[in-house]
């Protein structure tokens, strides 16, 4: 008996569409028309979207790069917890929370705010790539609100690009990476809403105002422009609910730089909030003329001085008249109350005065102020 071979289906169709992709290889119209078939169509062609897709292309180039410097802060401290079924049981337990920094040099050194890591046990630094190394403190600015950490390897890291804050213009665009509610990586935009907004809360800095959403867990990481350079550290929300309403600041980056270099000389340590304990303001043309200050002169008239203050006990009067702080023009209150809270608890306030008519230069201490009995 013969026996009959046949070829498998299975080979036919293998045969046929082996030939079918030769044949749209050697025939590149052929080969169009497939693409078209296969393609989705766009609602709207790329020709008519072109300025649209090259601000797409401009975001897109901003987070290619932020997301290499920019990290996760984990922390972890333990909080006593009251029983809630049992009254006057409590219990210690271990509580975690996230925050955001970035890498400002290559050798692992990174920022955050002072608040994300306060009083914590342990702090945690989470890499774009998803290690987690132990972070080393090395110091922090109350006030400011800024600490800065380090991440204990040899290893070289990718370092953001800090900007120039005092550039920065109403409507440039602002935008924020960071972890918003443990969410890493996250990336809105928004404008510059105000340039140098005063008197948040009792820091006295002035701050970068946006409506990019900013959340809890924000805190820390960078505000950055069309450019990707760092021109802020997020820092807080104006907001009933707790959440983003679009009223959000930053710490401008170069306030951010002078605050670090304070930090890099006090290694180690917070740098306390301080007070020099004067009122002071900008003289009107009689008070000029009656205490010999010239006209010309730019600076804060003291009226007023605490008693026990900083400000008593290094020698300053009423009716000084304060030209400069630490060698930087006071053109008003905020430019002193800036220089006082750079230098913090425990350092030394140098001022340059006009006091009848003579210049002088004063080294004063900032000292925690005692208050005399009876007053």
């Amino acid at each position: 008996m013969e026996r009959k071979y046949s070829i498998p289906t299975v080979v036919y169709l293998n045969f046929s569409l082996l030939f079918f992709l030769l044949f749209v290889l050697f025939f590149p119209e052929i080969r169009s028309s497939v693409t078209k078939l296969f393609a989705t169509p766009k609602p709207i062609s790329a020709s008519k979207q072109n300025q649209a897709i090259q601000l797409q292309n401009s975001f897109r180039n901003v987070y290619r790069v932020a997301q290499e410097f920019v990290v996760s802060i984990r922390t972890k401290k333990t909080e006593m917890i009251f029983h809630p079924y049992a009254f006057g049981e409590t219990k210690d337990e271990r509580i975690s929370s996230l925050g955001s920094g970035f890498v400002i040099d290559e050798r692992g050194f990174v920022v955050t705010n002072y608040h994300v890591i306060r009083d914590a046990e342990i702090i945690e630094i989470i890499m774009p790539d998803g290690r987690i190394f132990p972070a080393r403190y090395v110091g922090s600015h109350e006030r400011a609100d800024i600490a800065l950490l380090k991440i204990p390897s040899d290893d070289k890291f990718v370092p953001a690009f800090l900007g120039n804050s005092d550039e920065i213009e109403v409507g440039d665009w602002a935008i924020a990476v960071g972890s918003p509610y443990g969410l890493e990586k996250t990336f809105t935009v928004g404008v510059v809403s105000t340039k140098s907004r005063e008197d948040l809360d009792e820091t006295g800095q002035t701050h970068i105002q946006t409506d990019t959403a900013i959340n809890p867990g924000s805190s820390g990481g960078p505000l950055l422009n069309i450019y990707g350079e760092v021109i802020g550290i997020n820092r807080m929300i104006r907001s009933s609910t707790g959440a983003s309403a679009g009223i959000g600041f930053a710490i401008p980056i170069n306030y951010a730089k002078k605050v670090l270099r304070q930090i890099e000389q006090n290694v180690g340590q917070n740098i306390r909030p301080a007070t020099l304990g004067v009122m002071a303001t900008i003289p009107l043309p009689d008070h000029r003329k009656s205490l010999g200050i010239p006209k010309e002169a730019i600076g804060v008239l003291v009226y007023d001085i605490e008693p026990a203050s900083s400000a008593e006990k290094g020698g300053l009067h009423r009716y000084d008249f304060i030209l400069a702080a630490n060698a930087m023009t006071v053109r008003n209150i905020n430019d002193l109350r800036e220089q006082v809270g750079l230098v913090g608890l425990g350092g030394v306030l140098r001022l340059k005065i006009l006091r009848e008519a003579q210049e002088l230069e004063l080294s004063i201490p900032l000292v925690e102020l005692s208050y005399r009995k009876g007053k």
